[in-house]
C-alpha cells in the first residue's frame, strides 16, 4: 500500500507542482511590489543618510530572504505512508466538510493571487503602499506586510511538509458521510495529490493573518484615535476568522489546523511590524 501511495505521488507530482506554481506568482508580484516601494521610498528620502540606505537594504534583504525560503521549503519531499486523517479532540467537534463553494472566498481572502487573478492579500499590500506614500510621505510603508508575508509563507511551508498531516477528505469519517464524493474520480486523482498531506497548518489561514495583522499594526502605529486601532485589529481578526471558517467549510482542513496557521501568521505580523518600527 505505500508503494501504491508512493507511486501517485509522483504520478500527481505535477499538478502539486501547478499549485505551488500559482502561489509561488502571488509571493513574486508582492515582492515585485515591495521593491517598487521601496525604490520609490528611496526616491523621495534624502539619499545621503547611510543609516536610511542601509535599513531599506535590510527591508530587501529580508523580503528576498524569505522568497528564497519559501522556494526551499517547496524542495522538502513528502513521503507520507499515512493515507487517512483521524481527527481527534476539538478536530473531531464537527463532522466532515465538502462544500467547493467556498473554495473562492477562502483563496480570495488568503492568497495573493489564484488563476482568477489577485486577491485581498495583494490588494492589501497595494493600499497600504498608497496610504502610506499620499498621507504619511511613506512609500515604504507595506515593506513590513511583505517581510511578514514572506516569513509566514517559508515557515508554513517547511511545517506541512514535514508534518504530513492528511486533509480532512481522506478519512473514515468523510467516506461514510460522502461516499459519492469519496469514490468519484476527481477525489481519487485529488487524494493521490502531495497536496494532499499538506493539511497543517493552513497556508491561507497563516497569510491571511499576516497580512491583516500587520497592516493593522501599521495602522495603529500612525493613530492615534483608540476607535481606528480596534477597527483595524477587530477587521484583521474577522477576516482571518473568515478565512478559516472558510477553509474548514471548503473541506480542505482540520479545526486545528486553521487555529495554529492564525496563530502563526498572527504572531508573525505583530512580531515583524513592531521589530520594523523600532529598526526604522
Amino acid at each position: 500500500m505505500a508503494v501504491s501511495l508512493s507511486i501517485n505521488l509522483v504520478h500527481n507530482r505535477d499538478r502539486g507542482n501547478r499549485i505551488q506554481t500559482t502561489t509561488l506568482k502571488g509571493y513574486i508580484m508582492i515582492a515585485t511590489l515591495s521593491l517598487l516601494s521601496l525604490t520609490l521610498a528611496h526616491a523621495t528620502e534624502d539619499s545621503n543618510d547611510e543609516d536610511l540606505t542601509v535599513s531599506r537594504t535590510v527591508d530587501l534583504s529580508i523580503v528576498a530572504l524569505g522568497a528564497l525560503g519559501y522556494w526551499g521549503a517547496n524542495q522538502i519531499p513528502i513521503h507520507s505512508e499515512t493515507e487517512r486523517s483521524t481527527p481527534t479532540g476539538i478536530d473531531a467537534w464537527i463532522e466532515p466538510q465538502w462544500h467547493p463553494e467556498w473554495q473562492w472566498s477562502s483563496d480570495f481572502l488568503g492568497v495573493p493571487y489564484a488563476h482568477y487573478g489577485f486577491n485581498l492579500p495583494l490588494l492589501t499590500v497595494a493600499a497600504t503602499t498608497i496610504w502610506g506614500g499620499t498621507t504619511q510621505s511613506d512609500w515604504g510603508m507595506a515593506i513590513p506586510v511583505v517581510q511578514a508575508i514572506a516569513i509566514t509563507g517559508t515557515i508554513t511551508e517547511a511545517t506541512k511538509r514535514l508534518i504530513e498531516r492528511p486533509r480532512p477528505y481522506t478519512s473514515t469519517a468523510f467516506e461514510k458521510k460522502y461516499p459519492d464524493v469519496y469514490n468519484s474520480d476527481d477525489m481519487i486523482k485529488l487524494r493521490s495529490d502531495i497536496d494532499t498531506f499538506k493539511s497543517f497548518p493552513s497556508g491561507h489561514t497563516s497569510n491571511a493573518a499576516a497580512t491583516y495583522f500587520s497592516t493593522a499594526a501599521i495602522i495603529a502605529q500612525y493613530s492615534d484615535d483608540i476607535t481606528t486601532d480596534v477597527l483595524a485589529y477587530g477587521t484583521a481578526s474577522i477576516l482571518t476568522g473568515l478565512t478559516g471558517y472558510s477553509r474548514v467549510r471548503y473541506g480542505k482542513h482540520h479545526i486545528t489546523d486553521t487555529l495554529i496557521g492564525a496563530a502563526i501568521g498572527t504572531s508573525i505580523g505583530l512580531s515583524v511590524s513592531y521589530l520594523y518600527e523600532r529598526w526604522h
